[in-house]
């Protein structure tokens, strides 16, 4: 995963591709809102991102799933940023 808590990253992604994500942490519970905020670094690219329902899985830990897909017409990087309030 390329995203980084707290902070961000560039990732690259091609028309009419889906990037699919699943972010975990190991606190002792929610801790507040987590942010997905996902942006083309360059115009003429429409993406649509899909957020999936906070779990927690038989390890303990909380997990959510997210994904992106580009819809064209451009390839673009795209930033992802995750935070917990």
């Amino acid at each position: 995963m390329s995203s980084i808590p707290n902070g961000g990253s560039n990732l690259f992604i091609t028309p009419g591709s889906t990037a699919h994500w699943v972010i975990t942490w190991n606190s002792g519970g929610w801790q507040g809102n987590t942010l997905i905020e996902v942006e083309p670094l360059n115009t003429g690219v429409g993406l649509d991102v899909e957020m999936g329902n906070i779990d927690r899985n038989s390890s303990g830990q909380y997990q959510f799933a997210w994904s992106v897909k580009n819809n064209g017409p451009n390839n673009t990087f795209y930033n992802a940023q995750v935070s917990s309030n």
